[in-house]
């Protein structure tokens, strides 16, 4: 990839100072108050990123939702559902089972719903009208928006942001150039980073650069992935397959997919790589199916958000393996502590 961005470079750098512009433009409208942000009477925790490509944000949402519960509080999520083949507001969960299917909320939001089961999630693309909903049909008396942070209609009591260690100094410069969805600095706008997929809890190779800038809250965490066997009752957990497995994802960071394979010992006989929020058409499925029994391989590993997209007819045809990818802290205190202002309202 930055092989490419080298080539590209004389195209690639006006592209992203046009950009740069755009979004500055758009900062100073609310900056200065010129766009109104609205405030509602129950807090908002805002889980963002301030690069493309995937942070970590889905499994942090879903372990916040969780914590909250524990905490007794009942949160919502809403999520603009990036990718769902529908417009307007959807209601993913009402809080006591799923109401719509994985093409009309995209798949993280139907991810996050069927992990929950307990907890309500809209999509829609004017968060604020979702949030009004959800205040409106359920008891919720705290809202988790997804991917937040460059949404600023809406007044967030905790703005969080999801940093992944796997990101290089190359990677933070403006779209297209680098991965950059607004400049560095803006860090700032935010009250607390969540460094994510480190190894062992290690500060990334970033960490100076980020505390010369950003002087918040900032605590790392790691992921833990869990190798599960998919079957018509669900996943359960499973012992590392001595079968071949063929691999394949479509997330916005294949390769944390590709090493969480290689920590569990699994043997892959072919891989498959698509794009982020992959739809896995007719056609694509024809095709996967041909590679994987090309390769020799009867069984297949992929991950849970493109789990949830699969058809059954294909799930039928190979044993199935998923990495579930579960969030962890040094400490759950200082997550608490993290939410604590929020906590208190």
């Amino acid at each position: 990839m930055h092989f490419f961005r080298q080539i590209l470079f004389p195209l690639l750098m006006p592209m992203s100072w046009l950009y740069g512009c755009t979004i500055w433009v758009r900062n100073q409208f609310y900056n200065l108050g010129w766009i109104k942000t609205i405030s509602f009477d129950k807090p908002v925790i805002s889980v963002g990123n301030i690069t493309s490509g995937g942070t970590g944000k889905t499994p942090l949402v879903i372990y916040l939702a969780q914590l909250l519960l524990r905490n007794g509080k009942k949160p919502g999520i809403i999520s603009r559902g990036y990718g769902r083949k529908s417009q307007g507001l959807v209601v993913v969960h009402d809080g006591k089972k799923m109401k719509a299917k994985v093409e009309s909320t995209g798949d993280e939001p139907f991810l996050i719903a069927s992990i929950l089961k307990s907890v309500p999630v809209i999509v829609c693309e004017d968060r604020r009208e979702a949030i009004r909903h959800l205040l409106n049909s359920s008891k919720v008396n705290i809202i988790i928006m997804d991917d937040g942070f460059q949404h600023r209609r809406v007044k967030r009591d905790l703005d969080i942001i999801t940093i992944s260690a796997n990101d290089s100094k190359n990677d933070y410069r403006l779209l297209p150039w680098g991965k950059l969805r607004e400049p560095f600095k803006n860090i700032n706008r935010s009250n607390a980073i969540v460094f994510t997929k480190t190894d062992n809890f290690t500060p990334p190779n970033m960490l100076a650069e980020f505390q010369s800038v950003f002087k918040g809250n900032s605590i790392v965490s790691s992921i833990i992935p869990v190798l599960m066997r998919y079957d018509s009752s669900g996943y359960h957990k499973s012992l590392p397959s001595s079968e071949v497995l063929f691999a394949f994802c479509g997330i916005g960071e294949p390769d944390s997919f590709f090493k969480s394979i290689k920590q569990l010992d699994i043997k892959s006989g072919g891989k498959r790589i698509f794009p982020d929020h992959q739809e896995y058409t007719e056609s694509v499925i024809t095709e996967l199916s041909a590679q994987i029994k090309s390769s020799n391989c009867t069984a297949i590993i992929t991950t849970e958000k493109d789990l949830v997209k699969l058809p059954e007819s294909f799930l039928d045809e190979f044993e199935t393996f998923v990495i579930k990818i579960e969030v962890e802290f040094e400490t759950e205190k200082a997550v608490l502590d993290m939410i604590q202002p929020v906590l208190l309202k």
